[in-house]
Order: C-alpha cells, then structure tokens, then sequence
C-alpha cells in the first residue's frame, strides 16, 4: 500500500513540482521530469532521512500496535489524496498521511496510542511553512527584479536559465521531506514485521519511492500542474525561478530539522507570495480559495478515511 500512496502522491505532488516549468516554458516537461527525478532519489540520500524517522516512530508504536492499524492509516491516506486528485485540486500529502493515521487509530485502539507529540511537530510543521513560503516567495521575487532592474534582456534571459537549478533544489527538498514519508512508511512496516528490534531505512526503499513516485508523475502530474501552473496565476519565468527558489528553500530547512510539511502547501504559498509581490489583482482569487479552502477539508477527510479503513478491516478480520 505504500507503493499506491506514492503514486498517487507523484500524481499529485508531482505536478505541483512541474507547473513552474509548464508554465514558463523556460525548461520542458521531458527535461523536468528527469530533473525531478533525480532530485528526489537524492534528496534523502544528500539530507538525511529525518522525516521518515518522525513518520516511522512519531505518530504511534506500530510494531506494538501490529501491521492491520498501519495498513488501515495508509489505506485512509489513499482515499484522502484520491479523493483531492480527482477533484483537481493539490492537498497536503502530510495532512491526508497523518490525520489518516490518527483516525485510524482513534476507531481503533483509541486516541490514547497517538504520539501527540509527533503529531504537534507535524502541525506545527504544517502551519509555519505556508507562512514562511509566502514571505520567502515574496523576497525572493523582489531580488530577482532587482537584478533584472540592473542587467540586458540578453543577461536576464540566461540568468532565467537557473531555472534549472531551482526545480533540481525543490525536488531535492521534495525527495527529503514528502517522499520520505513513504521511505517512513516502510521503515514502520519493517519495524513491524521485525518485532520493533531496529529502526532502519534501507537504500532500496529510497530508490522504489522515487520510482513509484516518477511513474506516477508521468502518467497524472499534468493535471494537478495545469491547476498550479496557469489556473493559480499566470506565471512567466522570473516567477518561477523566486517560487521554485522559496518554496526549495523552506522545505528543505524543514526536512533538516525532520518536520513533515507539505510542498504542495509550501510552493502554492511561494507562488501567492510572488504573486501578492507582483500585483496582487492578477491573483487568481477563486482558485485561491478554493486550493486553501481544501486544506482545511482535508484533515476531517483524513480522520474519517482513516477511521473507515479500520473498521473494514475490523469487518474482514
């Protein structure tokens, strides 16, 4: 089931991780998801695996609580972002993860087995990066302007070209905070099978989460990209460079300290900030509302998906 999950999240996160290339038109989509790729093989590898610690022991101690209940978190998680993708609208991979972990276990074996604290520095995660996003997003573009103030249209097109760095940075922060929830999601399921002896991600898990998630880019991202990309703003390529560079920039710090955030809330933060630092009335404010009203539906989706896949388990069981 962690394969499913991180399919469904390429789908999803992957085309928020495209949309600023889609939509500059400064790299193309083939090219940006070989980028993509690459920087989210090695964004555990090159930062460390502290996410997939935080998911794997932080939320509740499955290797007591046996592998039915973490099946059942999982199994919620992937109703939750479904549910979101097919609405076409990007939702937060941490939320849909975590609140269907504790919703599991609260049909289960009751709130009492959370890790509250593991949740809190999720939610704390959670709620300070969109925040840092938007700010950072804003500087960033003010800086890119003001370089742009000093230098020739020639100049100013090659220096776009960072572009291809800054998609390689966010993927980079992707690979070591989102798709490390999957790299968690194994290390917990391990832990389970092995009697909770040893905590360990092994390299290969790594490796089939950057592949699950790749195939599941290529195949779905387009649709989530088209939402972030032109439905957002319409973002040309000095916006893409600030965004791509605010948004890496925050979800890497946060996978350094192990908080789980989501990109997908942290980018469209980055790009609203660019935006608010253009011109605020070419926002896009309908789509706005909508993406941020969906945020806040997702954690009750989450809690009741969770708690669902328990008791369907419990039915078969």
């Amino acid at each position: 089931m962690a394969i499913a999950y991180t399919l469904i999240s390429g789908a999803s996160d992957g085309g928020n991780l495209l949309a600023a290339a889609a939509a500059s038109r400064v790299i193309s989509p083939p090219v940006s998801m070989c980028i993509i790729a690459v920087g989210v093989l090695f964004g555990p590898i090159v930062l460390g695996t502290a996410v997939a610690t935080t998911i794997a022991t932080g939320i509740a101690d499955y290797p007591h609580l046996g592998a039915a209940l973490l099946g059942a978190g999982i199994a919620g998680g992937i109703i939750t972002r479904l549910v979101m993708y097919y609405a076409r609208v990007p939702t937060s991979g941490s939320v849909a993860l975590v609140g269907a972990m504790v919703g599991s276990l609260w049909a289960g074996p009751g709130l009492a087995a959370v890790h509250w604290h593991g949740v809190g520095k999720v939610a704390i995660a959670l709620v300070l990066s969109p925040a840092i996003g938007f700010l950072v997003g804003a500087l960033a573009y003010a800086i890119v302007l003001l370089i742009l103030s000093f230098v020739s249209r020639r100049t100013g097109d090659r220096i776009m070209r960072l572009q291809w760095l800054t998609i390689a940075l966010q993927s980079l922060g992707y690979g070591a905070n989102d798709a490390e929830k999957t790299v968690g999601l194994f290390a917990a399921a391990l832990l389970v099978s092995g009697g909770g002896i040893s905590f360990a991600t092994p390299l290969w898990t790594i490796g089939l989460t950057a592949l699950a998630f790749t195939l599941g880019m290529i195949f779905g991202g387009s649709r989530i990209a088209r939402t972030v990309g032109a439905k957002l703003y319409s973002i040309r390529p000095p916006h893409a460079l600030a965004f791509q560079l605010a948004a890496g920039m925050t979800v890497i710090g946060a996978a350094i300290f192990g908080g789980p955030v989501s990109s997908t809330q942290t980018a469209t933060s980055a790009i609203l900030g660019v935006g608010a630092s253009d011109n605020p009335r070419t926002l896009h404010w309908q789509t706005v509302f909508r993406i941020v009203g969906s945020w806040f539906l997702t954690a009750p989706t989450a809690l009741c998906a969770g708690a669902l896949a328990t008791f369907i388990l419990r039915v078969f069981h």
